[in-house]
């Protein structure tokens, strides 16, 4: 029940609501197998479901989800959707919505969504706007979709070429973790994920942010050691980094889960990001804007003395052995100044930028930086990305690779 307090005052009435959210995490291996039962679970009172998958996923599957919910005799009507970070718009927004009307989909019935970060946004604001909220159900299938976007509450579209400047808060009633679906992704996507992971870590978790530094490329090449011929042990290091990246995430943003305190340590990566990503043809991966940005912030860090010129190196080298951008062609000074002034219009008039600081594992929040200091860390950051292999930039930083 919600409990709402009304009182009269001499000038008028407050009112006082708080509604109760509630949602949860399951964790289940290949979880379309006829042997699972997570999803069913979630179903069985319904007796159908509307299920939404990505396209790429859809064609991976080849027909096992059709399969499943035959198996434990559940009705589903199974779709493919498109959802690409080009189309991630208005227009994607409605043909979702048109799919929820052409079902027939009931008030308190959960939509399905299997997909990554894109998918879950575009089909979570659908979810948050057919009929002021339709509950959903998500099973991420990217390493981004795991610990990052499938992790968050907050879905939204692209609109007048800015980035997720449409949207808001919407819970799933429930996410099935399922790592099995990384097989399925190539390298760029699993390296696209692990900035993800050490955006997160390198603030909050040294020890996670050390393991990804240690056996980043194993990850990347074994795909989260889910290839076949891999020890237990190594398959054990794989889980730990992911539910960990999973506990940090969710132990930042459930207690601020509407942003009421918007100095967050979420927002590292994603202060010149927001621009820069969607500035290229075709646009950058999510996971290597924020690596330029995260980069580009340890210069702001250095020019201010928070952190030194061996800390600063280590952690951008961290990034650059495993073929995340530290740079990038677009990333000019112009774009950087106009970056920042969306930004804190978007913060509520001030930057507020994360910035690693000390020996890394600690961070600092920047209410306002002044243009000095943003134009001379843009040009240290320029000049130390030369010395890196490919000049800084990253190794398939585009989404082409998705074609």
């Amino acid at each position: 029940m919600h409990k709402s307090i009304i009182t009269e005052t001499a000038s008028g009435i407050t009112v006082t609501t708080c509604v109760p959210i509630s949602h949860g995490y399951t964790f289940e291996s290949d979880v379309f197998s006829v042997k699972g039962h997570a999803i069913a679970d979630l179903y069985r009172q319904y007796g159908r479901c509307l299920c939404l998958v990505d396209a790429n996923v859809y064609r991976l599957l080849d027909g096992k989800v059709d399969e499943y919910f035959k198996h434990h005799n559940i009705r589903a009507e199974v779709r493919s959707v498109d959802v690409t970070e080009e189309r991630k718009d208005l227009e994607k927004l409605s043909e979702v919505c048109e799919m929820f009307v052409e079902y027939d989909l009931f008030r308190r019935e959960p939509v399905l969504v299997v997909g990554g970060g894109l998918m879950t946004d575009v089909l979570g604001f659908a979810c948050a706007v057919f009929r002021r909220g339709t509950p959903y159900i998500r099973v991420p299938t990217t390493l981004i979709g795991l610990i990052d976007a499938s992790v968050s509450n907050r879905v939204a579209v692209n609109w007048n070429g800015l980035k997720n400047r449409l949207g808001g808060y919407h819970e799933p009633v429930h996410t099935v973790i399922d790592y099995t679906f990384l097989k399925y992704l190539p390298a760029a996507e699993i390296r696209n994920g692990l900035a993800e992971i050490l955006k997160i870590s390198s603030c909050v978790d040294l020890t996670t942010f050390r393991a990804v530094q240690n056996y980043g490329l194993e990850l990347i090449a074994t795909k989260f050691f889910l290839t076949n011929g891999f020890t237990e042990e190594q398959s054990a290091l794989s889980s730990t980094i992911i539910q960990a990246s999973i506990m940090d995430v969710l132990r930042e943003e459930v207690p601020n889960s509407r942003e009421a305190n918007l100095n967050r340590v979420m927002f590292f990566g994603h202060t010149w990001s927001p621009v820069l990503e969607l500035a290229p043809k075709p646009v950058l991966l999510h996971g290597h804007a924020i690596s330029v940005d995260m980069c580009y912030s340890v210069s702001i860090s250095q020019v201010l003395g928070s952190i030194d010129q061996e800390h600063a190196n280590e952690f951008l080298k961290v990034f650059s052995d495993l073929g995340l951008a530290l740079d990038h062609p677009a990333f000019t000074e112009e774009l950087m100044l106009k970056a920042t002034a969306s930004t804190i219009a978007t913060r509520d008039g001030k930057l507020r930028a994360p910035i690693p600081t000390g020996e890394l594992g600690e961070y600092e929040i920047l209410a306002n930086v002044s243009e000095e200091v943003l134009k001379k860390a843009w040009v240290l950051h320029k000049q130390r990305v030369k010395d890196f292999p490919r000049g800084g930039l990253g190794v398939d930083p585009n989404t082409s690779v998705r074609v």
